[in-house]
């Protein structure tokens, strides 16, 4: 069986002429868990424990649509899968060739509700009409790698210290180079750039994703960002940044940084993992407690290694903070039972390509 240690950071900015910040981003761990109502053990009613990890989630949106719209429909967007994922058997299974098709069609189908979601809202306020965003979501599974796309923020992998891209965008200035009549070395400052021909919601009657297979390796890393930063950074100095940096937070705030530099002309953000051996393969509960509870109760029991797909950290202590990790509570809203995590997924149907471009603001 594989394990794996995963290190990830993630910063967002406004940049340097946006009066506000329509990016989302949000790095999340997926593990089976259950909460304790009763029993003799030394554990406090409400208590939940915590098994390995069963993957990784990692989202990065940009939004579209005047002051409001723009940021409400990035949140919308990573809020709805948040749901979706949480209220699916399919992402708490081991994903293989037997079940990989179905997998992948639930998420074209999520993509597809999402977008309708998001419509349905700007439908319903005046402030929101038009709002759309993009979403480029990766799934990692230990060692597979699903990565999911609509619209221009982007998705790198960096292995063997060359820096690939993943997604296309999909923009007119995209499709314009594809059919010679745009010089490639022209397409990340032209006009037709800010033009989307897919995103969610945005007024749009349809809306199509890409979807990417592949398997990752030790070492590999996995770069998400908004087009922020590579309207002003080139493949090459991304690669340099990620190379050169000490850790993964630092790799963002330079990125970052350097966009800002060069005129910050849009919102940015980045978010950074990678995927190292672990030094040892033991891992142990974890335990989220109740007030009074003891917690000495399971600090001390393994989890069994038929039970793990993935693990986080090794039993030594990692060198990168929480923070940095992305897993610390300021990453989460602490809404408690706030309806805006509510959200109702609506039947599943297939849909067409979107064809209606959207302008992104």
């Amino acid at each position: 069986m594989n394990y794996v240690e995963v290190y990830s950071a993630g910063l967002t900015d406004k940049g340097l002429v946006r009066q506000d910040n329509q990016d989302q981003f949000l790095v999340t761990e997926l593990t089976r868990s259950m909460v304790v109502r009763s029993g003799s053990l030394d554990v406090a009613d409400a208590s939940r424990l915590f098994g390995g990890p069963l993957g990784y989630l990692f989202f990065v949106a940009d939004g579209m649509g005047g002051h409001k719209g723009g940021s409400e429909a990035s949140r919308l967007a990573i809020q709805f899968f948040v749901n979706a994922v949480l209220n699916s058997s399919q992402w708490l299974v081991r994903i293989g060739s037997d079940n990989e098709a179905a997998f992948v069609d639930e998420i074209r189908q999520l993509i597809g509700n999402a977008h309708r979601t998001i419509q349905s809202k700007s439908e319903g306020d005046t402030l929101l009409e038009g709002m759309g965003t993009t979403l480029t979501l990766a799934y990692v599974a230990w060692p597979k790698l699903f990565v999911v796309h609509a619209g221009d923020t982007r998705c790198y992998l960096l292995r063997d210290g060359k820096l690939r891209l993943v997604t296309r965008d999909h923009t007119l200035a995209n499709q314009m180079m594809k059919a010679g009549t745009l010089d490639p070395s022209k397409v990340e400052r032209s006009q037709w750039s800010n033009v989307l021909v897919n995103a969610l919601g945005a007024g749009a009657e349809n809306v199509f994703a890409d979807i990417y297979r592949d398997e990752l390796k030790y070492g590999d890393g996995l770069l998400l960002c908004s087009d922020g930063l590579n309207k002003h950074l080139s493949d090459d100095e991304i690669c340099a940044v990620l190379l050169e940096s000490t850790d993964n937070k630092a790799a963002c705030k330079r990125l970052i940084q350097l966009a800002k530099q060069d005129g910050g002309s849009d919102n940015v953000t980045a978010v950074f993992s990678t995927f190292m051996k672990p030094k040892r393969r033991v891992a142990r509960m974890k335990i989220m407690l109740a007030q009074n509870a003891d917690e000495s109760v399971f600090q001390d029991v393994a989890i069994p290694e038929n039970e793990l797909d993935t693990m986080l950290e090794s039993d030594e202590e990692s060198e990168l903070s929480t923070a940095e990790h992305g897993y610390g509570t300021a990453d989460f809203p602490d809404n408690g039972p706030s309806s805006t995590w509510d959200l109702e997924i609506e039947p599943r149907e297939e849909l067409p390509p979107g064809e209606r471009p959207t302008v992104d603001q």
